[in-house]
């Protein structure tokens, strides 16, 4: 016989998920186009925690982008929305009475992810910034350099990327890595000829901006003109000679791709190197130190440069799906509270978080801080709970602060369009191949509000295109049925 407390508590979770969208999902998941798909659904209602629905909520699938919802929330709470990554000028020796600095310039990384690129208001692109420091350097008194230009890397570890990152991925811009110094967001473009005819080779125009040393052989060729970019660099983190493989679209010339500097501390280097060189600021060599030094306070201070705020680099992070903020966002996070700017530190200081909140850590299992890790695994039902314990201090206009709306910002911008109901959501979206994942928040028709996450893996498309289409309508049954 059942006891009457347990009796009542299995009445309870029936209830719970045997309402009209767990009916709506059932029926949605009978089409044909999930026999051989995984998928994982956990809606929760936001108040009461509640849960409203789910399908297969307690199995571990690829979270994709949707991951950095855990890194980049939890980075917030920890380190607070005003926290701002710091880019420090400094020397080891003494300036003379004619302006010349005697000793070393160092430049030392912060791991600001925002660093010397355009995409941030506010934030100078590379030669604007090596202008700024030129002149910041002649402010100080410094009017030429005898000794070397040293680029301090060693906040972050030496291992720039993920070790579960796969091979085809590193050459490529979103797996540039998270280092100690990044520049232009570690990513170069290569202009390739596509005007020719279908199967010939895509000829490169040019690349900018111009790494040193680097060698790219080509072996791309053109496709048809609604084919988009499917080229992969092979080649990761300090290796100069890299392989371009696959196809860009025929059509007007020319067409960008988007690859990773081998190694961006030195190549920012190299570039205030030879700024300072044109105009007669000297320098002797270019060096990089990748461990901290034992005698650091020995440097004397020049000047810094602040990233914007944690909040604002949360945005863009989740907005545009960018894996090197990230991963700095972890990095930086084992840096404050382990002393060690390490991947795997920044996880353990999630981890920590995590079971600060009763959160079991055991249905979230961390690769990386992005989610471009295969080797990432996490339960729908973890990323909702997740997402409700967030949401407990703030409302969902804040959310949408550093959660995209849908239809408005970011990687969403194009999800639900047409509905009347597109600006009820705010999601963040992660794909792969033949993955895609949806997870974040809905006000629904009758006005709950609630959490939800969808994780669709291993589906016979490999394009997101064909995939949303079918996730869509899990979430127009959401909004309309709860």
């Amino acid at each position: 016989m059942i006891p009457l407390g347990l009796l009542f508590l299995i009445q309870t979770i029936q209830s719970q998920v045997n309402s009209k969208l767990q009916q709506q999902l059932e029926k949605l998941l009978q089409d044909k186009f999930y026999t051989h798909a995984h998928i994982g659904i956990s809606v929760r209602d936001v108040a009461t925690k509640t849960l409203l629905a789910e399908v297969d909520k307690d199995k571990f699938l690829t979270p994709a982008s949707v991951l950095k919802l855990v890194t980049t929330l939890t980075s917030l709470d920890i380190l607070g929305e005003d926290y701002r990554f710091h880019t420090k000028l400094s020397h080891d020796g003494y300036v003379d009475d004619f302006g010349i600095l005697k000793g070393n310039l160092y430049v030392e990384g912060g791991g600001d992810p925002s660093f010397a690129s355009d995409r941030i208001n506010g934030v100078p692109n590379l030669e604007k910034q090596l202008e700024i420091i030129a002149s910041d350097l002649k402010k100080y008194g410094i009017q030429c350099i005898e000794g070397d230009v040293i680029i301090d890397e060693s906040i972050f570890d030496s291992f720039p990327v993920a070790p579960t990152w796969q091979w085809n991925d590193l050459g490529n811009y979103y797996a540039g890595g998270a280092w100690g110094l990044n520049v232009n967001e570690n990513l170069y473009d290569v202009y390739f000829n596509c005007n020719g005819p279908i199967g010939s080779a895509a000829s490169i125009n040019g690349f900018a901006p111009i790494i040193p040393d680097l060698k790219l052989s080509n072996e791309v060729t053109i496709d048809s003109s609604n084919t988009g970019d499917n080229v992969y660099i092979f080649g990761g983190p300090y290796l100069y000679n890299k392989r371009a493989v696959g196809t860009v679209p025929q059509g007007k010339s020319p067409f960008k791709v988007k690859g990773s500097i081998p190694d961006p501390p030195s190549f920012f280097g190299y570039k205030l190197l030879k700024y300072l060189e044109k105009r007669d600021m000297g320098g002797w060599n270019l060096k990089s130190q990748y461990h901290p030094p034992r005698k650091k306070n020995t440097r004397t201070f020049i000047t810094e440069y602040l990233s914007p705020k944690l909040s604002e680099i949360v945005r863009y992070a989740n907005d545009f799906s960018i894996n090197l903020y990230a991963e700095s966002i972890l990095k930086i996070l084992g840096f404050e509270q382990r002393k060690s700017g390490s991947g795997a530190d920044g996880i353990a200081v999630i981890e920590k978080y995590l079971t600060s909140k009763s959160l079991d850590t055991k249905s979230c299992i961390m690769a990386d801080g992005c989610g471009l890790s295969a080797r990432n695994g996490i339960t729908p039902d973890f990323l909702t709970s997740f997402l409700c314990q967030q949401a407990s201090n703030k409302t969902f206009d804040q959310l949408s602060e550093i959660i995209p709306p849908v239809g408005k910002r970011g990687t969403v911008r194009s999800l639900l369009q047409g509905t009347k109901f597109q600006h009820k959501f705010i999601v963040k979206s992660g794909s792969m191949d033949r993955v895609l994942t949806y997870a974040g928040y809905c006000k629904t028709m009758s006005g709950k509000f609630v959490a939800f996450s969808v994780l669709l893996n291993d589906s016979e498309f490999s394009k997101s295109q064909e995939n949303r289409i079918k996730l869509e309508k899990i979430l127009e049954s959401m909004y309309k049925s709860l």
